[in-house]
């Protein structure tokens, strides 16, 4: 389970060196502010990466979580994806990380000192593109997915095939960029089948990002 398993690894940077630019162009889809910093990423770690070598992760405790989002090209660029599906992907990612990172951080609504302001998005998107289209988790809507636990709808599992993770790390106060990274499908990769082995990649990789960030002095 390599694509939506090594999305929070885009924010647990430990460990990463700057690295030779990426060989070829990276597909942008405008979810981060600059993708020039980002340099390709090594064995074990997303794609294309970026730590700030100055960031002083032990003075900060807090996080401030944006909602989690999709961009697409357009309404009708991911038009088979059942709508329905795409606003589980957003909403149990985000459940994930609030899940793990309130055992160890405390959640903020407001930029302040020691507080780090985390951005996550699932994009199908090309920057270029003149219309982009952005779908944000939506909150207490209290209604089950049709399918459980169960199998994932055939046109959703394309879509996982070519989507990609991007996110970054600020602080929340001065907006200085800590980390940042953008992942996709490794080839080879086993694809997702059921919405339970979805489920279990973001709670796995949810326990990874807060450890990682304990690791680096953040908590």
């Amino acid at each position: 389970m390599k694509l939506l398993a090594t999305a929070l690894t885009v924010i647990a940077l430990a460990g990463c060196a700057q690295r030779a630019p990426a060989p070829r162009p990276l597909r942008t889809s405008g979810f981060l502010d600059d993708y020039t910093v980002l340099r390709e990423g090594g064995p074990g770690e997303v794609r294309h990466v970026y730590r700030n070598p100055d960031a002083n992760w032990a003075r900060y405790s807090k996080v401030l979580l944006e909602p989690v989002t999709l961009w697409r090209s357009g309404r009708k660029s991911l038009e088979p994806v059942p709508k329905e599906d795409m606003l589980r992907l957003v909403e149990d990612f985000q459940g994930a990380v609030r899940a793990r990172l309130g055992r160890d951080f405390r959640f903020v609504e407001r930029p302040g000192p020691g507080v780090l302001r985390v951005r996550l998005a699932i994009t199908d998107a090309d920057a270029s593109d003149p219309v982009l289209d952005v779908l944000s988790a939506p909150r207490g809507t209290g209604r089950p997915h049709p399918a459980g636990a169960g199998p994932l709808d055939a046109e959703t599992r394309r879509f996982l095939e070519s989507a990609v993770i991007e996110g970054e790390i600020r602080d929340a106060k001065s907006h200085v960029l800590l980390a940042a990274g953008v992942e996709s499908r490794r080839s080879g990769a086993s694809p997702f089948r059921t919405w339970a082995e979805v489920d279990q990649a973001f709670a796995f990789w949810a326990d990874r990002l807060s450890t990682r960030l304990e690791a680096s002095g953040a908590r």
